[in-house]
This record gives structure tokens, C-alpha cells and sequence, in this order.
């Protein structure tokens, strides 16, 4: 199995986030800002040694890529973000593709949705999304094929992975079938598509309207377990109850935030679990977004190490998992060391990775 996580490049000085958010802004404005809103409420949250790093510095990149080859994480799922020519948050994998030293491996994953102010309540567009046509497409494929033709960036039977945030676009067969033959042109035997559900459309509808030649699909979570908890169950009452409390805190009424059990969630997840060739398993450790939406944002709690086993037992021969994620510290999801809980999950991960490995040669 190859272990991947969603890696976020937004610990660094952009002049677009300076005129939206500040200057100055980087994810750890919102991090350190962050307050307990009830009691026993951990926040804020604090890297360990308060290593508030700047990712265009190499010595971050070195640090990083040192931890996830300690703790047997494979590589690195980059958000992308592209806006037909326009780039956001670019420069950490700019730089990684020029530091050819530093062996880490790490693909794509585009987050192709449109920025929007929310943080504050509100929904404003400030960076929309236009996919154009197939010139935008070429141009977009040049940009991506310098990564796809680096030795680190990973690939399966020849073929550059490549994951979509967002799948429902009209333009999307199109496109991947335009990059499709580019990659062949290149000298790869293809693109391979990975398609993201979570769970905002039937996952029928979902899996109907797959480019006809799509690889993968990953469930992104937490997004899929906290769904099916909200409405499969839960009576007309508490749904009813939650709306109302949701109105109170728009309104700045009501200031607790959600709060999901992190141990009926995983449950619910093995216990629904299903193997699927088409899929790839995705897993989340614990969440809390709260520091980016006040009480507008909604917390899990840590799960059992003993359920994170038993779930990576059921996946274990699969050939890719994808964990959410890296370093999200304004949504409470990261496996960076942190002053609380150290390398808690890392050595999660460790501990089952050796003891599979132990238990495959009969030791």
C-alpha cells in the first residue's frame, strides 16, 4: 500500500491573500487566532516546538519530507489550483519541482472549485472558476506536464495520476479525454483520473456520470461519514433541532459548534464498508474547522487507535490510501507534530505499517 496525504500550500505570503485577508496573511493567521468556544474545547492548536513555517523556505520542504519517510508516509497530494491560466499558492511545488534533492513523492489534486469569502459568514466569489475550452486546456496541460515528467511525481502503469476536487463540471470529458491523448502524445500511456465524491450529489448520479475512462474514485472524508450521520441517523427531530441551532449560529446567537463523536463516525465506516476495485479508501483522524468558521465550523473528536487497526486491516490490500490530511491546521486535520499530541498519528501509521509488514512474512 502506498500512503498519501492532502497537502495544503497555503503557509506562505501571497499577494492576492494579502489583499483579501490582510497583509501578511498565511493559514496560520487563522491557527493562531483560534479560541475554545466551549469547555474542554482544544484551540488553539500548536505545532510542535511552534514551528510556524514558511513553505518557500527548503529547510521546511527538507524537515517534512524527512518526517513522512520516518513515519512510512509515501508522498504528498498537492492542491492545485488553476483558474484558466491563473495560478494561486503555486510556488511550493514550483520550488519542489527545481529542488531536485529532495526525494519526495507527490501528485495533484485540483482543486477545482471557486474561492469564496466565507470565513466571515458571507458568500462572495473572489476568484472564479472559468474552464474555457481546448486552448485553456492546452495551456494547462503544459503547466502540468513538467511535473507529470519529474521522476518524484507519481504514476500507475505509465500514467501521471491526476485527482479532481469538484466532478461535476460539463466540460470534463472533454478535457480529460483532450489531456488523455496529450499525455500519450508525451510519451505516457494516458492520464490516470482520479475522481473525488463527497457526497453532495447521489453517489448513483455520482458514479453515472464518470469520465467513461476514469481509474479511481476517492470518498473524501470526514466529508462522507458526517453526511451519512446527519441524515440516516438521526430523527425528523433532531434534524430539526440542528437547522434551528445552524440559523442561531449564523446569527451569532448560538456559540457552540457541532460536535460529532469521533468514534461512532469510524465505526459507521467500517461497519459500511464495501470493497470496490474502483475505489480508494480515504480516512481522516480527527477535525475541527472552527478556527476558520467560529461557530459556524463543527468538530469531530479523535477516534480509538484500536478502530483506526481494525479499518486499515479491512483496506490493507488495497494499493493506495489517501489520508486527509497533511497539514490542514485550521480544520484540526494534520499529521504534523503538534504540542499536545506529539507525532500521535504518525506513529499510527508506523506502528500498522511494521506490524503488517511483520505479519505478511509470518513473523
Amino acid at each position: 500500500m502506498k500512503i498519501y496525504a492532502y497537502y495544503l500550500p497555503q503557509y506562505h505570503e501571497i499577494p492576492e491573500n494579502d489583499e483579501w485577508w490582510g497583509k501578511g496573511f498565511t493559514e496560520w493567521r487563522n491557527v493562531k487566532a483560534a479560541i475554545p468556544l466551549y469547555k474542554g474545547h482544544h484551540q488553539p492548536r500548536i505545532p510542535y516546538h511552534e514551528n510556524y513555517y514558511n513553505l518557500l523556505d527548503k529547510n521546511t520542504v527538507e524537515w517534512q519530507t524527512s518526517l513522512m519517510k520516518k513515519y512510512h508516509v509515501d508522498g504528498l497530494v498537492y492542491y492545485h489550483y488553476y483558474f484558466r491560466g491563473k495560478l494561486l499558492l503555486d510556488k511550493p511545488a514550483k520550488n519542489l519541482l527545481k529542488w531536485k534533492d529532495i526525494d519526495q513523492k507527490f501528485f495533484f489534486c485540483w482543486a477545482n472549485h471557486p474561492w469564496i469569502r466565507s470565513w466571515e459568514g458571507k458568500k462572495e466569489t473572489i476568484m472564479p472558476l472559468d474552464y474555457g475550452k481546448e486552448e485553456d486546456w492546452e495551456k494547462h496541460f503544459r503547466y502540468l506536464l513538467q511535473f507529470f515528467k519529474d521522476i518524484r511525481y507519481e504514476k500507475k502503469d505509465n500514467k501521471p495520476l491526476f485527482c479532481i476536487f469538484k466532478s461535476e463540471f460539463t466540460e470534463k470529458n472533454r478535457m480529460f479525454t483532450y489531456f488523455n491523448k496529450r499525455c500519450k502524445e508525451e510519451g505516457f500511456d494516458g492520464i490516470y483520473l482520479i475522481e473525488t465524491f463527497s457526497g453532495e450529489i447521489s453517489l448513483d448520479s455520482f458514479l453515472q456520470n464518470l469520465w467513461p475512462e476514469t481509474n479511481k474514485v476517492v470518498f473524501r472524508e470526514p466529508a462522507i461519514q458526517t453526511f451519512a450521520w446527519k441524515n440516516y441517523n438521526h430523527s425528523y427531530y433532531a434534524r430539526g433541532k440542528r437547522k434551528l441551532l445552524n440559523i442561531l449560529r449564523n446569527h451569532n446567537i448560538y456559540r457552540k459548534p457541532a460536535i460529532y463523536d469521533g468514534n461512532k463516525l469510524m465505526k459507521q465506516k467500517i461497519n459500511c464498508y464495501k470493497k470496490n476495485e474502483l475505489e480508494i479508501p480515504c480516512v481522516w483522524f480527527e477535525w475541527d474547522n472552527t478556527p476558520r468558521h467560529k461557530q459556524r465550523g463543527y468538530v469531530i473528536t479523535p477516534y480509538d487507535k484500536g478502530l483506526f487497526r481494525i479499518f486499515m486491516d479491512c483496506i490493507s490490500e488495497k494499493e493506495y490510501l489517501f489520508i486527509n490530511a497533511w497539514n490542514e491546521w485550521a480544520e484540526g486535520m494534520m499529521l504534523e507534530p503538534t504540542k499536545k499530541d506529539g507525532c500521535k498519528y504518525l506513529e499510527w501509521i508506523r506502528e500498522w505499517r511494521n506490524g503488517n509488514e511483520n505479519r505478511s512474512v509470518g513473523i
